[in-house]
Formats: C-alpha cells, structure tokens, sequence
C-alpha cells in the first residue's frame, strides 16, 4: 500500500528527516512512535503531499507520488488526520464532513458516507446541525476523522488521534480505529500512546531525532527493553 525509500527532508537549510525507510501493507496498522520533535509530522506531511523529499521515493500503491500534489492524493485514496484536527470551527457537524467529500469522486457518494460516518460515530448524528467551536475535545477528535472518511480512504494516516483526550475516550478511539481497519482500510498511526497503538498494530517503527532506529512485529516492540524504557514507561 504504501512504501517510502530512503527520504530525506528538509526545512530550509536544517534536515529533519534521514534516509528514512517505511512500509505500510495493505490491510495492516503500523504504528510510528517517538518523542516530541522526533520528526513523526514531518514524516506525516511528507506523505501528504504537503512537503517534498529532497532525496528518496514515496509509493503509494505501486506508483512514485513524491511530487503529487496533496489534493490529487486524497482523491486516490491517501488522506491524513492532521494532529490538532484542524477543523473548521465556526461551521457545523455536516458542514465539516460535507468538506471532506470535496473531490468529484466522494461528491456523489456524499449521502452514503454521511450514513457511514453517522453509523459509526452516532454523537454526530445527534449534533449535525451543532457548530463545532462548542464541541468538547472527544467530540471533534470523532468529526476530524469521520471527515477524513467522506474521501472514502484506501489508507488512512493519524497523527496522534489520542492527545489530549480522556482515557475513556482513548478507548474509544482506539475501538474506532480498529473498527475502520476491519472494514479494509489501512492505517500507518502515528502515537505518543505508545502502548495501546502497538497493541493494536501488526508492525512499528521507532522514530528519533529524524532517524528510523527500530523496527519490527509490534509484539516485539512491545517486549524490548529499550522501548520500555522510554516510550512505556516500564
């Protein structure tokens, strides 16, 4: 499904990211865990389309996309749930999954994915007509992804779709993700929730300061000492 190649990135003249390499297959959950400033967004907007490799390729499905532009990749399926949701705030329920069918494609099945998100988020359907900006935290969390799926994804990346919520809610959360995995979607997860994203994954890979460091089956993560100690906690 997806497969990056040895990226470097660069803001400016500062790099960021090097020589990473990365591969989410279809139907798997991979989890990217690291620290603050690790590089995990970058990582994220890159595959996005919404910054540029300077070195290394990016396949999605098979094909280069490195230079695709981030409205066409959403459009083949790629879409992201960006960290601090980046909803639009001032506009309702609907209006802001409305939003994330704005391609030609989702436009026509825009009734049957309001359906589906509603089915699987049923507080939205309570609040549809409710504006966004009185919503607490959970509540959004669930339209910024119930608006990444209007676009109907074939892989869906979430860059820390668990901060800053409750631990009920985390639950929640995380049942969701599952959920939406089972019904065919891919999912690369991007976590400082170290512990619940591996449990819920199949691989992961180890972020520091820009360089891949670890990868393997997550129940090995899981296991190893280093990992333990600082991302777990243990």
């Amino acid at each position: 499904m997806l497969e990056i190649s040895e990226i470097s990135v660069f803001y400016g003249d500062i790099q960021v990211v090097f020589g990473l390499s990365l591969r989410v297959g279809e139907g798997e959950i991979v989890t990217l865990i690291g620290s603050n400033g690790a590089g995990k967004s970058t990582i994220v907007n890159t595959i996005s389309g919404i910054l540029r490799p300077s070195k290394g390729e990016i396949l999605y499905r098979g094909k280069s996309i490195a230079r695709v532009p981030a409205h066409r990749l959403v459009e083949q399926g790629l879409v992201q749930v960006p960290e601090g949701r980046m909803l639009f705030t001032d506009l309702t329920v609907e209006e802001n999954l409305r939003l994330g069918s704005f391609s030609k494609s989702s436009r026509k099945h825009f009734p049957a994915r309001l359906r589906y998100v509603f089915q699987l988020f049923p507080i939205l359907a309570e609040r549809r007509r409710q504006t966004v900006n009185t919503m607490s935290g959970g509540e959004q969390q669930m339209l910024a992804i119930g608006r990444a799926l209007m676009a109907s994804p074939k892989l869906l990346i979430l860059d820390e779709p668990s901060i800053g919520l409750a631990p009920m809610l985390v639950a929640e959360v995380f049942r969701v993700i599952r959920t939406i995995n089972e019904q065919g979607v891919s999912i690369l997860l991007i976590e400082q929730n170290a512990i619940q994203a591996l449990q819920l994954s199949s691989r992961g890979y180890v972020l520091e300061q820009g360089h891949m460091v670890q990868e393997g089956e997550a129940a090995e993560l899981l296991e190893d000492k280093n990992i333990k100690s600082a991302y777990l906690g243990i």
